[in-house]
């Protein structure tokens, strides 16, 4: 049944003019990030620069996340039409549940690939301009993958939170706003978090970030049905 749903809203909802804009929108942060944030920032180590890349991409698309939440929540509220859902023999809480699967997949595949995009942008461009002289060893680019993974899991989980700030008052400022502080204060944890000596704190940072988003996106849930 959960598939079903699942289904369901991935063939209502516009996903044209999302997908286009994410690959604007990927487009833009490579620019910003080779043209003016490594050069005129003085960036001169690939650790600045991977955490430049994941400080754009981690705020970009957990704002990014709260767009398509209103438009697969809130403006079901404003327009009435999720009460058609609500008609259906299926628990409430299933349909809100295949809501959130979907943005939260949305929300980890489009920062992991807006990091992997910027990154293979970044190195191109370094090749030519030789901005950042250190060497960039196998090691270090499989550490570095492997983070990237587990950053997209934690954007994917705490893209969940809104929801429960979105559902006070149903509309589409209270997710921007409150995406937009949530993924600042995500980027303040992984600042100060170093995978040199092991993925320990990071995945456990990752956990509570899913943890989070679960309890929260729960409570957003429940409050909808007062």
């Amino acid at each position: 049944m959960l598939w079903k749903l699942i289904k369901l809203e991935l063939k209502k909802t516009k996903w044209r003019g999302l997908i286009l804009s994410a690959v604007i929108t990927n487009l833009v942060v490579a620019l910003w990030v080779i043209g003016s944030d490594v050069p005129n920032n003085e960036i001169r180590s690939y650790d600045r620069a991977f955490e430049s890349i994941m400080n754009y991409a981690g705020i970009t698309f957990i704002i990014f996340a709260s767009v398509l939440m209103s438009r697969m929540v809130i403006d079901e509220y404003r327009n009435k039409t999720i009460t058609l859902l609500f008609t259906y023999p299926v628990p409430r809480n299933q349909i809100f549940l295949a809501k959130l699967i979907i943005i939260g997949v949305w929300t980890f595949a489009t920062v992991l690939f807006n990091n992997v995009f910027v990154l293979l942008s970044l190195l191109f461009f370094n090749s030519h301009n030789h901005y950042i002289i250190e060497t960039l060893t196998h090691d270090r680019l499989m550490k570095e993958a492997i983070r990237i993974l587990i950053f997209a899991f934690a954007c994917g989980s705490v893209s969940l939170i809104p929801l429960y700030f979105g559902m006070i008052r149903k509309t589409m400022p209270a997710l921007i706003v409150s995406s937009f502080l949530l993924s600042n204060a995500t980027m303040v944890i992984v600042n100060n978090i170093s995978v040199e000596n092991g993925y320990g704190k990071y995945v456990m940072a990752a956990l509570l970030c899913f943890a989070l988003g679960v309890l929260m996106a729960y409570a957003g849930v429940r409050r909808s049905q007062l």
